[in-house]
């Protein structure tokens, strides 16, 4: 039975109840937040979530660090599966013995509380185990992209301040130079092979691996050996965990060199009972199954985390490939798919494997990355007969910060609600706006991190004094409390002094049944300023039978005249960032 929802706004201090006050008492919000929140008429263009969308109240959160939350739950299900990695089940009481090994043999290096370490790896059982045995000696963990050459690593590692960082062995040669010139102390290397079941059916896009015997590297620490040789390590290092940096995640800046992004103890906890509670639609121990990587917000904290937290467990996959997808969905039986929106619109091209794999157990799927066309949304309901749950976040809030809620709190073309927080719109001034007016996106809320590392000017202009976060993202708020994103406020096309989101029209081209991807981007124009481009990849059975001038037409049918594409630029694929992102900055 869906909970009684509270009226909407008829002032702003009439939806602060008293369920609503308990609920973020309860959890350590500030009150002088709460207060400003009450200051907000009907017509404001402010929502914080009501405690009722939810499906069960949410308990005080611990203040623990998030490798503490991780052991409560080895405590309570010991033996149950919490990972399968290449066909190998491990259980949660073997993970943490791992993790155990692998903090010890850190604290052998010397390496402890406040220190950096670098992990360069893909999704995968190690990284796992870095990530928690990191945290556990109280030093921070941070992710590195596998796809970053030489440069690209060496300003993480400067930036960050690792003097050491696990690798993945055929990595080697980009991070070789590194300690040779003195900037990395220690180079760990795993090989993907090390924990794989010894019957393991072997990936199609892993063969190479298994084609490739596992050579020494000398000057490295072999991962596997070292573990294998180390006691656990008992005691995690006490934290304080609303001070003390768990991770540090690099987010791509305006200037154009990444930012880090620092993440608490307490902002990752906090973000593991949130989401779990917000996604208590469904039960909580399911498998679950990602391509998002472990190097992406998505990875580790809408996915990983809170399936750890709940005892669920969870499928990483070290390189994506659309048929070992659909293997591992059938198998195990996969029950949460988290995925960008190419992904579902990958599975759904190829209905022969759709007739050859088994989708049934598929309970819930959540978009990641970006958020999902409400035409793909539909096609997939049609196919699976399960929604796929719109959401919206970025590194610097934790994850998913926005989310639908399944059957209590969803609506099509929105990206949903807050997730125990408050968002509102504001103009360029930062002036709050009245509801359906568009805006820039603020978000305020427990999960928010504490700013960039050493970038005082950055952290300043986007981490305001009163907690509001200046996201840089386009939107409205509606009067049923929705938020709906518009598009990255840098990615708006001004045309002839109009405002074109490039979103809107992506969502018209996807409702044509030629369409398979599409990215609508900015291209300079002498009269215009700048004029709409649409970049698209045709399926199959439609290519060479539609042309650039049937696509103008069926814009016209749904767009008014300005943006209406004027240049139809077709193309076999769009090219991704390594999370699926279609990345427009490429095609303008």
């Amino acid at each position: 039975m869906k909970n009684q929802m509270p009226p909407r706004y008829q002032a702003g201090a009439d939806f602060f109840d008293k369920a609503l006050i308990d609920c973020y008492q309860n959890i350590g919000y500030p009150e002088a937040w709460l207060e400003e929140g009450r200051t907000y008429a009907a017509e404001d263009a402010y929502v914080i979530s009501h405690p009722s969308w939810f499906m069960e109240p949410l308990p005080p959160i611990p203040m623990i660090s998030v490798y503490q939350l991780f052991k409560e739950t080895v405590k309570k299900y010991p033996d149950d599966t919490a990972v399968i990695f290449l066909d190998k089940k491990i259980s949660y009481q073997n993970l943490d013995d791992l993790i155990c090994r692998y903090a010890a043999m850190l604290k052998g290096l010397g390496i402890g509380k406040g220190d950096v370490v670098a992990t360069m790896l893909p999704n995968s059982l190690q990284h796992i185990v870095a990530f928690y045995a990191v945290t556990m000696i109280g030093a921070i963990h941070t992710p590195i992209d596998v796809m970053y050459q030489t440069d690209e690593i060496a300003y993480q590692v400067k930036d960050s301040g690792a003097e050491n960082i696990f690798i993945l062995d055929i990595l080697y040669d980009k991070v070789e130079g590194l300690k040779e010139n003195g900037q990395i102390d220690n180079i760990i290397v795993t090989n993907v092979k090390d924990w794989a079941e010894p019957n393991v059916i072997i990936p199609n896009s892993l063969k190479y691996f298994w084609e490739t015997p596992k050579q020494p590297i000398d000057g490295t620490i072999d991962f596997f050996e070292s573990v294998e040789k180390c006691t656990p390590l008992e005691d995690a290092e006490p934290v304080d965990s609303k001070k003390d940096p768990a991770l540090l995640l690099y987010a791509m800046g305006t200037t154009g060199k990444p930012l880090g992004v620092i993440e608490t103890h307490f902002n990752l906890v906090f973000n593991s009972l949130t989401h779990a509670h917000a996604f208590r639609s469904w039960e909580g121990r399911e498998v679950n199954f990602s391509i998002m990587p472990m190097f992406h917000t998505s990875g580790y904290l809408l996915h990983q985390l809170p399936a750890l937290y709940q005892g669920g467990t969870v499928i990483p996959i070290p390189l994506f490939n659309l048929e070992d997808s659909f293997r591992i969905i059938k198998t195990y039986g996969v029950n949460v798919i988290f995925a960008p929106p190419t992904f579902f619109i990958a599975l759904m091209s190829r209905p022969d494997l759709i007739d050859l794999y088994d989708l049934s157990s598929i309970k819930a799927s959540i978009g990641c990355a970006a958020p999902v066309p409400v035409e793909v949304q539909k096609q997939w309901k049609e196919l699976t007969g399960i929604p796929l749950i719109n959401g919206w976040g970025m590194t610097e809030t934790n994850s998913g910060g926005i989310i639908s809620i399944p059957g209590i709190k969803e609506k099509e073309d929105a990206i949903g609600i807050p997730v125990y927080s408050e968002v509102k719109i504001t103009d360029a001034p930062g002036n709050i706006v009245t509801r359906n007016v568009e805006g820039e996106i603020c978000y305020r809320g427990l999960q928010v991190a504490a700013g960039y590392l050493n970038k005082a000017k950055e952290t300043e202009a986007a981490f305001l004094p009163d907690g509001w976060l200046r996201t840089g993202d386009r939107g409205y708020i509606d009067e049923q409390d929705f938020i709906h994103f518009v598009d990255r406020i840098k990615d708006l096309i001004v045309a002839s002094g109009y405002n074109i989101a490039p979103r809107e029209i992506e969502n018209v081209l996807y409702l044509h049944p030629a369409v398979e991807e599409v990215a609508v981007v900015s291209h300079p124009d002498p009269y215009r300023g700048e004029t709409v481009k649409a970049v698209i990849s045709l399926k199959i059975d439609y290519m060479g039978k539609v042309s650039e001038a049937d696509i103008i037409d069926f814009c016209k049918q749904h767009l008014a005249s300005y943006k209406v594409p004027r240049i139809i630029d077709f193309r076999d694929i769009l090219p991704k960032s390594p999370i699926g992102k279609i990345m427009r900055h490429e095609l303008k």
